[in-house]
């Protein structure tokens, strides 16, 4: 099976949220996918673009005080291969493309995610992100593999994907700054640390943030240098 993590981006008043989860749990629960973790509640999130783009659908709507909805996110696992994932996807707004809206959203997430563990406990989606120079992805890919394999993992996407650091620099930044820091005590490489690549990986995973530290593999020896950190949030 072939799972995702499918995530729900909407806009809403407080007083809407708890009406929204049920609608949220009752939709996805009728899509005929199979839905094998599901966020115990809507988180709000930062996200200016997103925010003010789901407002203006409200607005457009003619939903009361759209000025004042605020952004939350709900993400769900799924593996769409019993159904036909064009129709079961629609599950995942708050009504049927041909309905008057009740919440304006928007869809993301991950997909081709590897199944390994049964869902326990609390829930973190985190990202693993790893820094060095672009011959040492392999290296990159092997650490991040060793991490997987240390970790209560309930899913993961496999491969690492690359991340471009000016529109990733709050996760790529914070390495940026170490690698220097590496290179300034003689323990570095010697290469511009903006200028080597980042790569992340996405683990679902019930362990917590200082365990998923602990288990965080790296290289940091004269031929190749590849630190990493995480990034964890809640599911």
């Amino acid at each position: 099976m072939s799972f995702e993590i499918v995530t729900t981006h909407f806009v809403a008043h407080e007083d809407d949220l708890e009406e929204a989860y049920a609608l949220y749990r009752q939709r996805i629960e009728t899509s005929d996918a199979v839905v094998s973790a599901v966020s115990p509640r809507p988180r709000p999130i930062d996200d200016e673009f997103t925010l003010w783009d789901l407002r203006c659908q409200a607005a457009y709507d003619n939903l009361p005080a759209p000025d004042q909805m605020r952004l939350y996110e709900l993400n769900a696992l799924v593996d769409f291969t019993t159904t036909n994932r064009d129709n079961a996807i629609e599950k995942f707004f708050f009504e049927d493309h041909d309905a008057p809206t009740f919440l304006p959203a928007s869809l993301g997430g991950l997909t081709e995610l590897t199944l390994r563990d049964d869902p326990a406990g609390e829930l973190s989606l985190t990202t693993v992100v790893y820094l060095g120079m672009s011959e040492h992805m392999p290296v990159a890919q092997q650490l991040f593999d060793a991490t997987v394999a240390d970790l209560n993992v309930v899913a993961y996407q496999p491969n690492l994907a690359p991340l471009e650091g000016t529109e990733h620099a709050a996760l790529v930044g914070p390495l940026w700054m170490r690698d220097a820091t590496l290179n300034i005590i003689g323990k570095g490489d010697g290469r511009f640390s903006p200028g080597k690549d980042a790569w992340a990986g996405w683990v679902l995973t019930s362990d917590g943030h200082d365990d998923v530290e602990r288990h965080l593999h790296e290289r940091i020896e004269p031929d190749a240098v590849v630190i990493s950190r995480a990034v964890r949030e809640p599911f």
